[in-house]
């Protein structure tokens, strides 16, 4: 009897290769198996990883940047107390204000509430990441198919035409 190596195993009859065989599962998608799921993502992520890793780095740049200033005017123009000392804000300035001169803009009064609104708001968009990550991760396929995938079609189109002439 000959043996028969799957993976790491050997299996020395026929009965143990079908036993294994039914666990097997093939991640191909057929006309009479369709992948559904997080596997259907999984095989168009195989197929174009370029374009869902550079979807996903879009993305996540972009959740970054978009709540920061939803936040930052929030905290503006809402009456919330950030419970920093005053002498914070006041040292704070100072640090500001040298690096205003220098690079010519006007000073701040020292007790402006505005660097600690940005801190504020930096704190809290450093505290949203795992939504963040989420929320790139769930919109990375649709990202990648719709907009990704088309940009990256038509520039090698372009390229062609460019030669030619």
């Amino acid at each position: 009897m000959r043996p028969c190596y799957i993976s790491k195993f050997l299996f020395r009859d026929a009965q143990q290769r079908r036993h294994i065989r039914t666990f097997v599962t093939n991640t191909t998608p057929t006309a009479e198996h369709p992948l559904k799921g997080y596997k259907k993502y999984a095989q168009q992520f195989k197929n174009k990883p370029g374009s869902y890793m550079t979807s996903f780095a879009i993305l996540h740049e972009v959740t970054a940047i978009v709540p920061f200033p939803l936040i930052y005017y929030m905290l503006d123009y809402s009456s919330v107390n950030i419970p920093f000392p005053d002498s914070f804000v006041v040292e704070g300035n100072k640090a500001i204000n040298k690096i205003r001169k220098y690079y010519g803009y006007e000073s701040l009064e020292s007790d402006n509430k505005v660097m600690m609104h940005l801190v504020t708001t930096y704190c809290v968009v450093k505290a949203l990441l795992p939504l963040r990550i989420a929320a790139s991760v769930a919109m990375t396929p649709f990202f990648a198919e719709s907009i990704i995938g088309p940009i990256l079609n038509y520039i090698p189109r372009q390229l062609k035409i460019k030669r030619s002439i």
